[in-house]
């Protein structure tokens, strides 16, 4: 689990700019691409209960 942690971050940092800023736009852009998709899944979870 470590790895996989260590891996995303240098992935995160080696993607982004090269500033906190860059890294902060980054992180808030995954985190509502993250959101979006969990909000899509409950959305079809619902569609098919129904």
């Amino acid at each position: 689990m470590k790895k996989i942690a260590l891996s995303l971050f240098v992935t995160i940092l080696l993607s982004a700019c090269n500033t906190v800023h860059g890294v902060g736009e980054d992180l808030k852009q995954g985190g509502q691409a993250v959101g979006h998709g969990i909000q899509k899944a409950g959305q079809a979870i619902e569609h098919a209960a129904q």
